[in-house]
């Protein structure tokens, strides 16, 4: 069985990827918090400790990092520290022993500023150059340069900019779903799909929910995204009214997957249609 070391395992997205691949790998589960996967308790920014745990480990999948919501409790040199020279470390212990894979979790949100266009919303593939806003974005796409650096021959890396995946009030990520968010189990799918890849060298994908819309919706999404919407699932504006709901008017940008799809097979499995039928299930189900 094949060794594979996670971080972040005591977070959200960590913790769910390490029990997704308990059955096929032997998970060492790194956090600075206790959790049910997390094996061992260690500051990826300690490059001594990080180096002991990776000898030997087939691969490695880097969730830990310091997040928006961290802000304003932490400092622009604790984000470079976790999020820039922690990733560095992991990246260092890949060369020197040889591990052959390292998927990197990054954001969409590195886009930016980007993705702010005054009449029409923006369609947000890879090739959209990113801006970033704050220290947030800056540190994850510092760390993906470092992954592009440090990929070659010996070391495949890729980088998932993952899309707005947390939990929200239904509506919310019921709209989400159609254009800048993700489920958690999609986000899982993505990182198993890049980790038993075949890809040689450095590839960055968006990792994001199936969107309905099309290039040429951009304006009318700008303004007219409720009868967009209704255009694509006719049945959208009756469910929200039955729930109190109102289709937004405003979509600002579009998230799109097409490259993971067409490298890496990845189609996002729950989109707007099933977050609306999971929020049609009672209390109980959920």
């Amino acid at each position: 069985m094949k060794k594979i070391l996670i971080t972040g395992t005591s977070g959200r997205i960590g913790s769910a990827l390490a029990s997704f691949l308990k059955n096929s790998y032997q998970v060492i589960g790194i956090d600075l918090n206790r959790g049910p996967f997390t094996t061992h308790c260690l500051d990826i920014a300690d490059k001594k400790g990080i180096f002991h745990l990776t000898k030997g480990v087939d691969a490695i999948v880097h969730l830990a990092a310091l997040l928006p919501q961290h802000i304003n409790v932490y400092s622009d040199e604790d984000f470079w520290r976790t999020n820039v020279d922690g990733t560095e470390n992991l990246l260092d212990a890949c060369l020197k022993y040889n591990i052959k894979r390292f998927v990197f979790t990054s954001t969409t949100s590195i886009y930016g500023n980007a993705m702010v266009l005054p009449h029409q919303a923006v369609w947000v593939t890879e090739d959209l150059l990113p801006q970033p806003r704050d220290i947030y974005d800056e540190t994850k796409l510092a760390a993906e340069a470092l992954c592009k650096n440090a990929s070659g021959a010996s070391l495949s890396c890729i980088s998932l900019r993952m899309s707005r995946c947390f939990p929200e009030e239904d509506r919310l990520m019921a709209i989400y779903r159609l254009y800048r968010g993700v489920d958690i189990r999609d986000v899982v799918l993505g990182h198993v799909l890049a980790l038993e890849s075949s890809i040689k060298g450095y590839e960055f994908f968006n990792i994001t929910s199936q969107t309905p819309f099309q290039q040429n919706d951009l304006q009318e999404l700008h303004g007219k995204a409720d009868d967009v919407i209704s255009r694509y699932h006719p049945w959208a504006k009756k469910a929200f009214e039955v729930k109190g709901w109102i289709l937004p008017f405003i979509i600002d940008r579009v998230y799109v997957a097409e490259k993971a799809k067409k490298i890496l097979g990845y189609t996002a499995l729950y989109n707007f249609r099933e977050i609306m039928d999971f929020s049609e299930a009672p209390k109980s189900q959920k």
